[in-house]
């Protein structure tokens, strides 16, 4: 039944249609597979903010990244849809949507900006730098988004700072600014924050560790 709906969706929805509020639903509670992959091929023609377009984006910028990490050869292309299809997923989400679904959209953009940024040089990992901290500017107005907010602009002064970009003499100023991002934003009880969210904690952890790593040269 799914990949009908799909192809009923993908057809178009001028307003949210019922095959695009069912495929929608469909998706959320189903794990990934081939129906949910051929969006990655096929993008929903669905532009309302309304929750239900925003659910078709978000779950194509996941196929995206999903098959990134399958096919070394169309990888830079499927990172670049994941960051398209995750920035639309967030536009498209109302601004009356659940908190986590704003949280989620943003998040998920993020971590395929840093995915993308992981593997650029000069420019275009400056670019992606810069858009990562946009995004970290909007998690830090979010439930439960300030320590993720943290963690991404901890990600940015990293790489620059290995990447050379910050000169020696301003490099632990910086880090201790990100250091300082973390202790401003504790970590919240991942009972209390959705399960999407919830996943990434780890995440953070490994990364003040690795902050903590690099400021060990430095004075206290």
């Amino acid at each position: 039944m799914l990949p009908a709906v799909l192809l009923l969706a993908l057809a178009g929805c001028a307003q949210p249609s019922r095959q695009a509020v069912e495929l929608a639903g469909a998706m959320r509670g189903a794990p990934p597979g081939a129906a949910a992959d051929r969006l990655a091929d096929q993008p929903p023609d669905c532009t309302l903010r309304d929750l239900a377009c925003a659910t078709l984006w978000l779950h194509r910028g996941a196929a995206c990244a999903r098959l990134a990490e399958r096919d070394p050869a169309a990888a830079p292309a499927r990172r670049d849809c994941a960051v398209a299809a995750f920035a639309r997923a967030l536009d498209l989400t109302p601004a009356e949507a659940p908190p986590e679904e704003r949280l989620e959209a943003a998040l998920r953009l993020a971590d395929a900006l840093e995915r993308r940024r992981d593997r650029a040089i000069g420019a275009a990992r400056r670019a992606d730098d810069a858009a990562i901290l946009g995004v970290a500017a909007s998690l830090r107005g979010l439930t439960a988004g300030a320590p993720f907010a943290a963690h991404h602009a901890a990600g940015v002064v990293l790489v620059r700072a290995l990447a050379g970009d910050i000169p020696a003499a301003a490099r632990c100023a910086a880090l201790a600014e990100a250091a300082a991002g973390f202790d401003a934003a504790p970590v919240p009880d991942p009972a209390a924050i959705a399960v999407p969210a919830a996943a990434l904690l780890p995440r953070i952890a490994a990364r003040r560790a690795a902050l903590a790593a690099a400021r060990q040269d430095c004075p206290p």
